[in-house]
């Protein structure tokens, strides 16, 4: 079994790493490999990612459209906050998928909303529910998903790197490790390019709170899934030369 998963702020990465412990499952970061174009093989291949306005995260779409995948069984898990609609759909128009499920996970979005005080809860209810993931996986349950043809895009929505920069910033060069799309270059300050996937990993991680797209950003708590650690998001980046940082 393989899974490959897409995370900025540790959420998929968490309930990839579960399901894999159960399973045996490899566990690969689309990040690492989106330069590739090959055929992936395995009797059981699956798929975890967040939706980003109620749709797959750009690069898990550009991933599952320039390769192609073999296996008896595949499976998808969606991880959603508020919102629990669109993005299964449009990886069961790319993908046989047998399997689609959706996982509700802490919101970290904090262009919009701030993140909950007690992650844990939440991250408590998800894990109840992997579980009976894990158990319907496992015995190669169906679940079907019915295709749909939308292509979703967040960043047309909330910006493509949109990001501005306070006088706080350190460039301590955070900003850069956790970027999943190598899209941040730090020159004077921290340069944002064009192909932004939207996943707040750099507003979130960022030791000194000096990144914002909207002045509301500035005064919301920051967020990364309590069980994942600062070097897991950075070593499921692209590129795994990460800048040094000064705390």
């Amino acid at each position: 079994m393989t899974i490959f998963y897409f995370t900025g702020t540790g959420n998929s990465l968490w309930a990839a790493g579960i399901i894999s412990e159960a399973t045996g499952a490899a566990v690969v970061s689309i990040p690492q490999v989106i330069g590739e174009q090959r055929e992936y093989k395995d009797d059981v291949i699956g798929f975890v990612y967040p939706q980003y306005a109620v749709g797959l995260p750009k690069m898990v779409r550009k991933f599952i459209t320039q390769n192609t995948f073999s296996a008896d069984y595949m499976f998808a898990v969606d991880l959603y906050a508020h919102i629990r609609a669109g993005a299964l759909g449009e990886i069961a128009g790319l993908l046989p998928i047998d399997y689609g499920t959706y996982l509700k996970t802490p919101w970290n979005f904090i262009f919009a909303l701030n993140p909950p005080r007690n992650p844990e809860a939440v991250l408590k209810n998800a894990r109840v529910k992997l579980n009976r993931v894990i158990e319907d996986i496992s015995a190669r349950k169906g679940k079907r998903v019915r295709p749909s043809k939308r292509v979703g895009n967040a960043t047309k929505y909330f910006g493509d790197g949109k990001f501005k920069i306070t006088d706080n910033c350190t460039r301590c060069g955070m900003c850069v490790n956790v970027c999943p799309a190598e899209n941040i270059e730090l020159r004077d300050k921290p340069v944002f390019g064009s192909n932004c996937e939207t996943c707040y990993a750099c507003v979130n991680h960022c030791p000194a709170h000096a990144i914002y797209a909207n002045n509301a950003t500035l005064n919301r708590r920051q967020y990364r899934n309590p069980n994942v650690t600062l070097a897991e998001i950075i070593a499921g980046r692209k590129n795994q030369n990460a800048m040094p940082h000064t705390p």
